[in-house]
């Protein structure tokens, strides 16, 4: 058996598909189900374990790889008849401390260290853990280093490599201690080092999930390389978001990042500038809000009021999350006063690291930011006790995220503890909402292909007679091929009475219909 230091490897294979025309019917999770869920008939006599590994990848229609180091000299013996492919990959996963990840066409085979074995392996690799110097400029001599980055649903993504891998699309989260990989990249490899199991509990209502540490990893931005990193691995189909932003989505990265430089978001032009404090000068302008970073766990948080519904005044702890896209999240339980507002709808919010999340949504009267209201925003309430409780601890009444920060100039100092916002024209512009009923996802990220889900009863999609899994052929006369995913969705939340005109394909068939964007509150 391998030594529990070997350097893991872990594979990926992208197979290469065309894009075809034809109803989409399932999700990329549900094929995954019911591939494990085959039954197999194996039979093999002291063969090699890549031998076995082919057989159940040809059974699968699956193209594989995996690095020789993780397989050479294992042989097995099995004698497995009718049994689910689960069975099969599990047993793989004691014997040989093997995990085994299929996503669509990927088989991914990676090593670990057992949960009963882990805390010895802690204490033998706790080197690897420690001394985390974050990320130091390749240039010394430059005094600041400024990079594009893409915008999904107010999301900053910004391109990482670790290890050398492939360019992979990591969300710049402000509230994420450690970076995290959520799903596996189309790249040809990607080397973890030393990983061992840790377990998470997320935002969501399944259960807690097993996520994998990793250390000792070397991580790099554009100008940027940060040495003796710690990434935390969890692969779950319920986090895997990319299909809800339309572009690939690999992980999320924060305070590793912010915790050395004052950092600069200019969400208008899309660039993330970094400064080195002992070179940064302060020049402010009478329009600059300055408000107090206080922090909890490395995350930042800021001291304001919000106005509700019935015109009462609350002052409110908020996280500030850059991964948040919505204006708001509150929590009822932190405070008596916070209640939901008068008119409001159950909704879809998102996802979380352990599935869907559910709540309501409504307008509050008010946001103070500084000096400044802002007027009407929209506040989502999560409808789970967990996110409650996590939402609400140390004192926390919610979070404040990018659909607000989005309107300023953002200047985030984490070692003065200082947040910095400039107002832009955007700070005119009225709080938005999908007013469809219906959520629109890009199942294959970076190809044309939309899909309807989610659909709210008696919304406007709803009395159209959508259905969920219908394929959007075109909007408003403009054929798929042609849109992304955050067109059609700024479309949706455009203005009240906009006529949406729709094509889509369910079953074989094209279907036609039309509805008007309807505000629910």
């Amino acid at each position: 058996m391998k030594t529990l230091l070997n350097k893991i490897y872990l594979v990926v294979i992208l197979a290469v598909f065309a894009l075809v025309l034809f109803p989409i019917t399932q999700y990329a999770q549900d094929k995954k189900s019911q591939a494990l869920d085959q039954n197999i008939t194996i039979y093999a006599e002291d063969e090699p374990l890549e031998d076995v590994i082919e057989k159940i990848c040809k059974y699968l229609n699956l193209d594989y790889s995996y690095n020789s180091n993780l397989v050479s000299d294992k042989k097995i013996s099995l004698n497995i008849s009718n049994k689910p492919i689960k069975y099969v990959l599990d047993k793989l996963m004691k014997d040989f401390y093997l995990l085994f990840e299929i996503e669509d066409n990927l088989l991914v085979v990676r090593d670990y260290v057992p949960l009963d074995k882990s805390i010895d392996f802690e204490q033998n690799t706790q080197q690897y853990f420690g001394n985390n110097r974050g990320f130091l400029f390749d240039n010394q001599r430059d005094k600041q280093i400024t990079f594009k980055f893409k915008s999904a649903s107010n999301l900053i993504i910004i391109p990482v490599t670790i290890n050398d891998s492939d360019t992979l699309n990591f969300i710049l989260d402000t509230g994420v201690r450690y970076p995290i990989i959520t799903e596996l990249p189309f790249v040809n490899k990607l080397n973890l080092n030393y990983m061992m199991p840790v377990e998470v509990k997320g935002l969501g209502e399944g259960v807690s999930l097993t996520a994998y540490r990793s250390g000792n990893n070397i991580m790099q931005i554009d100008g940027l390389t940060a040495r003796n990193q710690e990434v935390q691995m969890i692969i779950d189909e319920n986090f895997q978001i990319s299909h809800m932003l339309g572009i690939p989505v690999h992980g999320l990265i924060g305070f590793n990042l912010f915790k050395d430089y004052v950092v600069e978001i200019d969400y208008l032009n899309e660039k993330l500038t970094l400064h080195k404090p002992e070179y940064y000068k302060y020049r402010d302008r009478k329009k600059d809000i300055i408000m107090p970073l206080h922090f909890d766990g490395n995350k930042p948080f800021v001291r304001t009021s919000i106005v509700t519904d019935d015109l009462k005044e609350v002052p409110v702890k908020l996280l500030v999350d850059t991964g948040a896209s919505d204006a708001l999240w509150l929590s009822e339980s932190s405070d008596e006063r916070i209640k939901l507002p008068q008119n409001h709808i159950e909704t879809f919010l998102g996802r979380g690291l352990s599935g869907d999340l559910y709540g309501t949504k409504g307008r509050i009267d008010g946001i103070w930011v500084g000096p400044l209201i802002l007027p009407k925003p929209i506040v989502a309430y999560p409808n789970s006790e967990i996110i409650d409780q996590l939402i609400s601890s140390n004192d926390r009444n919610g979070t404040i995220g990018a659909e607000i920060l989005r309107r300023f100039f953002v200047t985030i100092d984490y070692r003065n503890a200082r947040l910095t916002l400039r107002p832009t024209h955007k700070i005119k512009e009225e709080f938005n909402y999908n007013m469809s009923g219906m959520e629109v996802t890009n199942p294959m990220p970076g190809l044309p292909v939309y899909t309807i889900s989610n659909i709210r009863e008696n919304s406007p999609a709803y009395f159209a007679g959508l259905h969920e899994n219908d394929q959007i052929l075109s909007i408003n006369s403009s054929n798929h091929t042609s849109l992304e995913l955050n067109d059609i969705n700024l479309l949706l939340q455009s203005k009240e009475n906009k006529k949406i005109k729709l094509k889509v394909l369910r079953n074989g068939e094209e279907f036609k219909t039309s509805f008007e964007l309807k505000k629910m509150f």
